[in-house]
């Protein structure tokens, strides 16, 4: 996923399962943890990279859910709802496209930034091309019952 204007970027790659399949609490969420991976780039053209396990697998398919009825025009608006408040995502219509506003929490860098944000267009296109992308993350990326 990358959301970029004309002075900063933010990709976000969802990289794996934070546990093996056999460890955690069985029954709970401990399994379904997703790992992200940022990138982001700031103002002065500065690369800093951090990971962390904030997203869980069906939230995940809600954020895909979400942005589907979005693009769509059913809704007007979509905000995250996360259990982790790490990485939020709200995207809005605004004129032939879509407005979404990204911020990551960087708290294992050495950087003075501790949260990369980013508000960015997308153009219908664009959207649909995002959704695909985690469309395809949530075959990938399916619950895990423990």
């Amino acid at each position: 996923m990358l959301f970029k204007n004309d002075e900063t970027s933010l990709r976000l790659d969802i990289t794996s399962y934070e546990f093996p399949l056999d460890s955690g609490e069985p029954g709970s969420d401990d399994q379904n943890w997703l790992v992200i991976r940022a990138t982001y780039t700031d103002e002065d053209g500065q690369h800093i990279k951090d990971s962390n396990a904030c997203l869980l697998t069906y939230e995940l398919r809600e954020l895909t859910a979400g942005l589907k009825v979005l693009n769509a025009g059913i809704r007007q608006r979509y905000d995250s709802d996360f259990a982790e408040p790490y990485f939020t995502l709200s995207a809005a219509e605004e004129g032939e496209g879509f407005r979404a506003d990204v911020s990551f929490a960087l708290p294992n860098t050495m950087e003075d930034i501790d949260t990369a944000e980013v508000e960015a267009l997308l153009t219908k296109e664009e959207m649909k091309s995002l959704i695909a992308e985690l469309d395809r993350l949530c075959e990938k990326f399916p619950d895990r019952n423990g």
